[in-house]
């Protein structure tokens, strides 16, 4: 019976162990970026500065885009201008024609012209004693990019789908737009202001004359895009392009590298609105400091009110001169 014991112990234990990396996820495998990407920095707490209470309030707000742009970089070569011209406006005819079923309106769609250059390739010239190098016109080269404006983040799915079909892949980024910035700032300074007032009553109560103090404040805001918090992670998987073959000798499986989105930590704000997040949101932060200069709590007096003179006579009698 001891020993069956012993042995359910041990499998729980095993259990638990192996079930830790699961619930924390493979990033707890990547030493050098695991604490600072998962920690929140030093929590804000108020502070004492002679006699200048600092308190402190950091807020943010999770807001979801209203509208996105998906920018794709296009390049086209052919033996002519004329060729290239032709082959390039088919191309983006036809992924406008694809996302015209998906709903994208022609408005939302524009062509950024980069470049049309020709495209130069070396001939060379052999002699009896000597080989010369000439550069002689192959063909021309045009850039574009094509800016698709979209309003579900679940369509870019598609639209990479229908770019694909025209030989479109380098999707070069998107964008965030939120319509409603300023409104965003209002919300968390109410809050942080009525954050900060609950702040005051504290200290009122602790015996702190806040309400006689000199105040000073200072409030700073910030936006963090999704474009700006995406993170590079090696992940555990291994992949191949070739599955293994008979008589195959080199060995092409890799470890790639990956990206992931990370959020600003929630650890060093008071207040986070819209906390519950799936899509990649624009993070809006608010800071707002108060600087209360308190009252000292002993007053200074003049040298005179604490000083004191006494004459004393010639019979040994003490008598305190009061000077003007």
């Amino acid at each position: 019976m001891h020993v069956s014991r012993t042995l359910i112990t041990a499998t729980i234990l095993v259990t638990t162990f192996q079930a830790k990396p699961q619930a924390m996820g493979n990033l707890m495998y990547e030493s050098n970026s695991r604490i600072f990407f998962q920690q929140a920095e030093q929590a804000v707490r108020a502070s004492i500065q002679g006699n200048v209470l600092v308190l402190e309030v950091n807020a943010m707000m999770n807001m979801r885009a209203d509208s996105y742009l998906a920018i794709f970089n296009l390049t086209q070569l052919g033996q002519s201008a004329e060729e290239a011209d032709s082959l390039m406006n088919g191309r983006v005819e036809g992924l406008m024609a694809r996302v015209r079923k998906l709903g994208v309106k022609d408005r939302d769609v524009f062509t950024d012209m980069l470049s049309f250059i020709p495209v130069y390739e070396i001939e060379t010239t052999r002699k009896l004693f000597s080989t010369s190098y000439q550069e002689v016109p192959a063909g021309f080269e045009i850039q574009k990019n094509i800016h698709v404006k979209f309003t579900d983040a679940r369509m870019l799915d598609k639209i990479v789908s229908a770019a694909a079909k025209e030989g479109i892949f380098d999707l070069v980024k998107v964008d965030y737009f939120v319509e409603q910035q300023s409104a965003c700032y209002d919300t968390l300074r109410m809050f942080a202001t009525k954050l900060m007032q609950d702040k005051l009553k504290n200290f009122t109560k602790l015996g702190l004359k806040v309400e006689e103090s000199h105040r000073t404040a200072a409030e700073k805001n910030g936006a963090y895009f999704p474009l700006d918090r995406y993170t590079t992670y090696q992940t555990r998987t291994r992949t191949s392009l070739n599955s293994r073959r008979k008589g195959q000798v080199i060995d092409d499986v890799r470890k790639p590298s990956t990206l992931f989105y990370n959020k600003v930590p929630y650890g060093n704000f008071d207040i986070v609105l819209h906390a519950d997040i799936t899509e990649p949101p624009v993070q809006y932060t608010y800071n707002l400091t108060l600087h209360c200069q308190l009252p000292e709590a002993f007053p200074k007096k003049e040298a005179k009110d604490i000083i004191k003179y006494l004459w004393i006579t010639d019979k040994g009698d003490a008598k305190t001169i009061v000077l003007p």
